[in-house]
Formats: structure tokens, C-alpha cells, sequence
């Protein structure tokens, strides 16, 4: 068996980079309204989930979004049936006036807005979440090939649904007062919630759901709110939406208002615009249009400001289907689009294609790129690596193989994300031993044509990948861990510098060298990790040799042969039985928490507690490991110092078991 850390990068973390362009949102407290007629569809359901009895005096809004932590997933998507609120005084409050059907892995480097709900005034001291597998779409990584895979319980059988009741820490109740707003973070982790084994057909994944709530959570993901127009206020610098989540364009889920700034970025029916000149044009769409906005969250003043915003035809083109994916191969105007996602414009359903889906682009084919609204781009530009977005005609070839007509739609370049080696560096200029691309390995893509001359020239090549950096501190990057030359996945010589993610575009086709044009960057000091210790299915009861106030070290002897205990940096996988001893964990100064245990008891209900503080969780950790209890699994996300073998979480999760 083989955990969900040790494949691939999930689809999430290729899919991501599309949101990079967006660190901003605002959102504010609206008033209830109604909906427009416009060019999509509007929501008929009542626009605020509102409890009878509800009044600006005795409800607040609470928002609340979804986010999770990476695993071993093409895709996972499982219809979320119930959200509910307990109050201390016994009372509870569903949340979702749906069910809304997930796939968490889009929401690794992202946190969607799900509902923002009018609740009954109160302090409420847990949450409830029911999970439907029942019509379930779990895939996994199987050497490249994404292969369907069967859902299991702890006890071996297919799931149906799962109900997970999560303890606020006592600290950080949410309260809700009448006329304010609130925020509730849930955060489903792929990786503590799930063991994968492939080394079966079909492979199974044995479910035991690790969700973690907040009301402090951090603000290092960027924050989506998707829905329809409501209404613009220009002097204001901002516009209501009724939300939408997850592309269902059937429930509202209450009004929010997003706020804007001079440097906000816009892209409305394919053209691009910044600041007040974009709003002014987002008031000329009808109310009903569909809007998406992203960014980050302030959790001090709970004001969201938005960088990024797509409306109309740039969210979805009425009578067209959408497609996401990444630019495998290139000939003509014949792309190759591979770790794709499909979208109906007829029921407007998202379905993951296994298969590779062949593109046609031409000269009626609009191009942009995102968050750049000077940009001029041509048919050319889509190239081998390039992240997109396409709007068109889905169908079949004579094979049954997914095909997709733009050659009449739009097409947007996203921003792409990728890792590399730092081999050679110039000003304003580095070369790379690359290593993946949107997730990807070099291998999966067919780099003919990339490069300009006689063919093969210059096309781009995976072991001397050339980056424009232009300002960017390239010279700053930290020289390679010694200890990182053995156990990980791709080890570098002495000479190279360390892992690095650059986020930028591609080069058009045909225009390489350089090929691929840098944005930021992201050095190894400061790549999210995330480091995960399995000790198989029954766990062990000497899981750890140390708990204390400033640390945990994991005890690695008792992590049977076969089970996951690696951390993961982009493409790099460190062995941690080949350090020479198990890495410190010690808890971040900033950005902590949350921190969760779940206690699988026989013969009684699981328990699911959250901490916003380490010291908290740390005393019930210290209280739970009893003689009789076992360690079952550890999963810490955060960043990792080779050198003094420190992993400084942000975050951990531990599952328990009496």
C-alpha cells in the first residue's frame, strides 16, 4: 500500500496556478436582493438561506468556505449534502440550502466562498459535515494514467455517506451577532483523510474523513467568489453578487459585496481592463451575468479586496462548453490538452477527462491572458506547457477520443506554474534541469515546434529550460541541501541550486528561446511542504518519541515497511528513513494552526477535535497517547529546513485510535 503522498502531484496542484494571478478579494456584509434576467442563468431560489424568524437584529451572516490540503488525487468530487452549526445551547442550523457537489481537488491552493448564510444569533461550538460518496467520481494517479478507484470504510466495504462532527477549539467559538459578519473555514485534508492503494485493480481508497474548522483561519490561499451580477456601485468601487459556488447555477447562496481597487485587474467578455475603468464596464453587463472574483482575506478586519475579476463570456460563453487543462503537444493549430476537466454548457456539470483531449484553435479563435489586460496575444501564443482555458464545442472522434472545437471561441492563457533546478544563471536569466510542469513530469510533454529556425534548433529542452526572471532575486536563491542528495525523487548534483517554482507563461510557439517567461518565484526556503508518516492500519502505540511544548518527533522505526513517511516539495520526495534521523517538528510563529486529532474509539462515535493554538493541542495530544492508544497517521503541512532537519508546520493533523 502506498499512501497519497508518494505519487504524482495531484490535479489541484497543477489546476492551481490558474489562481495565482488573483492574491486580492474583498467582500463585505450585503444586503438582501434580488436577481436579473441577463445572459446567464439567474437563481430562482430565495436568495439568502434565511432561518424563519430571521431579522437584521437577531441574525448575522456567516461565511463560510471550503479549502484542503494536497493528496494523491486526479480528481475527487463527492456531493457535500449537509452543513450544520451547533450552538452551545444544543440549537443547530443547517448552512447549506443544497447539496453542492465538491471536487476538493481544486481547493488545494484555493478556498472557495460556499455560503454565506443568515444565522440565528449565538456562539456555536461545533460543526457537522455529511459527505455523499453515492455517484462519487475518486480517481488516482496509476503511472500516468488516471484510473478510477473504489471508496472504502475502515471496514472494507463501499462508502454511501459519512457524517464527520468537528469540535471547535474552545478558545475561538464562532459568535454570531445580529448585523455583523462572521467566517467559518473548513478545511477537508485529502492526505490525513485518505490511504490509497494502487498496487490493486481497481485501486482503493479507504476513507476516514479529517476535516478541521476555524473561525481564525490564515490568509495564505487566495479566496474565490463566484456568482451572479446583482448590481454595481462605481462611486463605491464594488458590486454585489449572489453566490454561486462550484459552477452550480442553480442556489443562491446568499449576497455578498466585492470590493475593488485602482490595480484590480478585469477581464469582461474577453477584454481586458484595470481599476475603475473594468467596473465601469461590469456595470454595462446585465444583472444575472456570472461573475468570479479572486484574492485573499484579511482576518483581522474580515475585508476581502479583489485583484482579479472575470465576467461574462470569460466565465462561460452561453451555448459553449468549457475546457481546463494543460498544453501536452503542438502541431499547426492542433493542441493536445492533457489532465483536462470538461464543462457542459447544457447542465454546466464538470467532468474530468482521463483521456487526452485534442484542441482546434484557428484565426476566429479570441485569445487574453490572465491578469494581464495589456496584453496583445495572438493564435500563436498557446505553447507546450501552457495552462488554459477554452470555450467551445466538446464532441468525439471516430476512436471515442474527447475532442474540443475553439477554432469559433475564446481561449485564455493562465498562469502556469513550474519546478525546476537552477543549472546557470545571467542577468535577468536562469536555466533549469526541469522537473515538472503544472505537476507534470518533462516526459509527458512533446516539445517539437516550441523553438524558432530550422526545426529542433531551439526547442525547448527539459535539461536546459531557460527562464526570464527580469528583476527577480534569482541570485538570492540558497545553495542546495546535502540533504536532500539521497531519498528524494530527483536528486541534483552538488553544483545545482535548489528546487524552485516559477510561476509566469509560457513563450509562444515557435518563439523559444527563452521558454517561459517568469513572474515569481518561489526558492526552497519558503516551498510549502508537506511531511506524512503512515503507521499502518492498525497504528502504533509508540508513534512518537517526543511530545512536548516546543516540539514532536516522530518515531520512525514503528512506520511499517511499504507505508508513506516522506515530505514532499513540488516534484522532490525526501525518504525520511534515509535521514540520518527523524526531522523536529516544531510549530510556525505565523500563520498557525489549525491543529486536529480525531480519536477512532470502538463502539462509539468518533471524536474530531480542533486547536488554533499549538500549546492547545499539544496538551490533548499529550492527554489522548495513552498506553492503549495508537498513532495511525501524521500530516503536517508547512516548510522544511534540510539542513537543521526542522519542518516548521503551520498546521498538523493526527489520527488516533483507542
Amino acid at each position: 500500500m502506498r499512501s497519497d503522498i508518494l505519487s504524482n502531484a495531484s490535479r489541484a496542484v497543477r489546476r492551481a496556478a490558474r489562481w495565482l494571478a488573483a492574491p486580492a478579494l474583498a467582500l463585505a456584509l450585503a444586503a438582501c436582493g434580488g436577481g436579473g434576467g441577463g445572459g446567464m442563468p439567474a437563481s430562482t431560489s430565495n436568495p439568502n438561506p434565511t432561518p424563519s424568524g430571521c431579522s437584521a437584529a437577531t441574525c448575522g451572516t456567516t461565511v463560510v468556505t471550503f479549502t484542503d490540503a494536497t493528496g494523491d488525487f486526479t480528481t475527487y468530487t463527492v456531493n457535500v449534502t449537509s452543513l450544520q452549526l451547533t450552538a452551545k445551547n444544543g440549537a443547530v442550523v443547517e448552512t447549506l440550502p443544497a447539496a453542492t457537489r465538491v471536487d476538493f481537488t481544486q481547493l488545494v491552493d484555493l478556498t472557495e466562498l460556499v455560503t454565506a448564510a443568515q444565522i440565528p444569533n449565538g456562539e456555536y461550538v461545533s460543526a457537522s459535515m455529511t459527505l455523499d460518496y453515492t455517484g462519487a467520481d475518486v480517481e488516482v494517479d496509476v503511472n500516468g494514467t488516471s484510473t478510477a478507484a473504489q471508496t472504502v470504510g475502515t471496514n472494507g466495504q463501499p462508502l454511501t455517506t459519512l457524517t464527520l462532527n468537528v469540535e471547535l477549539d474552545n478558545a475561538h467559538h464562532l459568535i454570531v451577532n445580529g448585523g455583523t459578519l462572521s467566517r467559518l473555514a473548513l478545511d477537508f485534508n485529502l492526505a490525513a483523510s485518505n490511504s490509497v492503494n494502487t498496487a490493486v485493480t481497481p485501486p482503493v481508497v479507504t476513507v476516514q474523513p479529517f476535516i478541521v474548522a476555524t473561525v481564525v483561519p490564515s490568509a495564505t490561499k487566495p479566496i474565490r467568489v463566484r456568482g451572479t451580477l446583482v448590481s454595481v456601485d462605481t462611486g463605491a468601487g464594488s458590486y454585489l453578487v449572489s453566490v454561486e459556488p462550484f459552477d452550480d447555477q442553480n442556489t443562491s447562496r446568499g449576497q455578498v459585496t466585492v470590493n475593488t481597487t485602482a490595480s484590480t485587474t478585469f477581464e469582461i467578455n474577453g477584454t481586458g481592463y484595470t481599476g475603475s475603468a473594468g467596473l465601469t464596464a461590469l456595470d454595462a453587463l446585465a444583472a444575472g451575468t456570472l461573475t468570479v472574483a479572486y484574492g485573499s482575506f484579511d482576518t483581522t478586519t474580515l475585508a476581502f479586496t479583489a485583484t482579479q475579476v472575470l465576467a461574462g463570456t470569460s466565465v462561460q460563453m452561453p451555448g459553449m462548453d468549457a475546457l481546463y487543462g494543460i498544453v501536452t503537444a503542438r502541431s499547426g493549430n492542433m493542441l493536445v490538452v492533457h489532465g483536462a476537466t470538461l464543462q457542459s454548457h447544457v447542465t454546466f456539470a464538470e467532468q474530468f477527462s482521463p483521456k487526452d483531449v485534442t484542441l482546434s484553435i484557428g484565426s476566429g479563435t479570441r485569445i487574453s491572458v490572465a491578469a494581464s489586460p495589456g496584453a496583445a496575444p495572438t493564435v500563436s501564443w498557446p505553447s507546450v506547457g501552457s495552462l488554459i482555458t477554452a470555450f467551445g464545442t466538446a464532441g468525439t472522434d471516430a476512436g471515442g477520443n474527447p475532442t474540443f472545437d475553439a477554432t469559433a471561441g475564446f481561449l485564455r492563457l493562465e498562469l502556469t506554474s513550474l519546478w525546476g533546478f537552477p543549472t546557470a544563471a545571467a542577468s535577468g536569466q536562469v536555466t533549469l534541469n526541469l522537473q515538472s510542469i503544472e505537476g507534470f513530469a518533462p516526459s509527458t510533454f512533446n516539445f517539437t515546434g516550441t523553438g524558432g529556425g530550422t526545426p529542433a534548433s531551439g526547442d525547448a529542452n527539459p535539461a536546459a529550460y531557460v527562464v526570464t526572471t527580469g528583476a527577480l532575486p534569482i541570485t538570492q536563491l540558497m545553495p542546495p541541501p546535502a540533504a536532500l542528495s539521497a531519498g528524494t525523487a530527483a536528486a541534483t548534483a552538488a553544483t545545482s541550486g535548489p528546487a524552485t517554482r516559477f510561476v509566469g507563461l509560457v513563450q509562444p510557439f515557435g518563439a523559444a528561446p527563452p521558454d517561459f517567461n517568469a513572474f515569481t518565484l518561489v526558492n526552497y526556503a519558503n516551498a510549502d511542504a508537506q511531511l506524512a508518516v503512515s503507521f499502518g492500519m492498525s497504528g502504533s502505540s509508540s508513534g512518537f518519541t517526543t511530545v512536548s511544548a516546543t516540539e514532536l518527533v516522530l518515531n520512525l522505526a514503528a512506520s511499517p515497511s511499504g507505508s508513506v513517511h516522506a515530505i514532499r516539495i513540488g516534484p522532490e520526495l525526501i525518504d525520511l528513513t534515509t535521514l540520518a534521523a527523524s526531522p523536529t517538528i516544531v510549530p510556525s510563529t505565523t500563520g498557525m494552526g489549525p491543529f486536529g486529532i480525531r480519536v477512532t474509539q470502538s463502539g462509539s462515535a468518533d471524536r474530531l477535535m480542533v486547536f488554533d493554538s499549538y500549546a492547545a493541542f499539544e496538551a490533548a495530544l499529550a492527554t489522548a497517547l495513552t498506553g492503549s492508544t495508537s498513532v495511525l497517521k501524521v500530516v503536517a503541512n508547512g516548510s522544511y529546513d534540510a539542513t537543521s532537519n526542522t519542518f516548521t508546520a503551520a498546521g498538523i493533523g493526527v489520527l488516533l485510535q483507542n
